[in-house]
């Protein structure tokens, strides 16, 4: 079993200046957690949703797709060799492809 590491905030850019990035998570059965599985790039939920369910939903009985901006990940390494300890999201402004509380649709 690995060892518990202190987990600190990844730096993390947007990949487009021009649409949103939506972070994508599925279940593959009822009684499964829902698992992230990646990202895709795309100007709306729905579209999002197109494109995560051609790319991750194989076999997954629900996809969710969240704005990246309102997700926070936390790891115990750092990705690209960049230190962690900066925060996505941090100045987030309101969604209109969101869900009413802000978070994920499904």
């Amino acid at each position: 079993m690995a060892e518990e590491g202190q987990r600190s905030k990844l730096d993390e850019r947007p990949r487009s200046a021009t649409e949103r990035e939506w972070e994508t998570f599925v279940r593959e059965s009822e009684s499964d957690p829902l698992r992230h599985v990646g990202s895709v790039t795309a100007p709306t939920a729905e579209v999002a949703h197109e494109q995560a369910s051609t790319l991750f939903g194989r076999f997954a009985t629900d996809i969710w797709v969240c704005p990246a901006t309102e997700v926070s990940r936390f790891s115990t390494e750092t990705l690209g060799g960049e230190p962690g300890g900066s925060e996505r999201g941090a100045d987030t402004e309101t969604n209109a492809d969101a869900a009413p509380d802000g978070g994920c649709r499904r």
